[in-house]
């Protein structure tokens, strides 16, 4: 036996230059999931569960952050900002990356928003033949007082930017 053998095998384990065989945590590097994309075409079916799973996941997170908003500490708080951030940024990266279909399928299955047809239903009307049209003029904001509305219209020709400091203003208005 050559001497650098007889040496590798009399290093201890926390030698600095013997790291690299005895590395116990390369298991754990991936945090323990599998990172990679999948090329892997969801069916219908797996696109609903997915969406649902990764709503609840952020309806928890959401309900969590509300929760405790001032009962933690700024790192408890921190934490909880950050996973009802990530958990909603999750869900809208998965629709975004969906294909068109998939889309579509999963708007039908998970319409958030259906009109209420039950009046339409028992007097048997036809809810095409009355469509409802509302323009952006119609809505109406109710926290928008008088005294805004009058000062939009008063203002309306106004296009001029306000510039200048504090002290510009202090010595206009005295």
């Amino acid at each position: 036996m050559t001497g650098n053998q007889s040496n590798n095998n009399n290093q201890p384990r926390n030698n600095p230059n013997n790291r690299s065989k005895n590395n116990n945590n390369r298991r754990y590097r991936s945090g323990g999931r599998n990172r990679r994309p999948s090329n892997r075409v969801l069916n219908s079916n797996q696109v609903v569960q997915k969406y649902e799973n990764l709503l609840d996941q952020h309806l928890v997170n959401r309900k969590k952050y509300f929760e405790y908003y001032d009962r933690v500490d700024y790192n408890q708080f921190r934490k909880l900002e950050d996973n009802f951030y990530s958990s909603i940024e999750h869900l809208r990266r998965f629709e975004a990356n969906l294909e068109d279909w998939q889309k579509e399928y999963l708007q039908k299955k998970t319409e958030r928003y259906q009109p209420d047809r039950t009046y339409s239903l028992n007097h048997e009307l036809d809810p095409a033949a009355y469509p409802v049209e509302v323009t952006e003029e119609e809505i109406e904001d109710p926290h928008f007082t008088e005294s805004q509305k009058e000062a939009f219209v008063l203002y309306k020709e106004d296009t001029e930017e306000s510039v200048g400091t504090f002290e510009d203003y202090l010595k206009l208005k005295s």
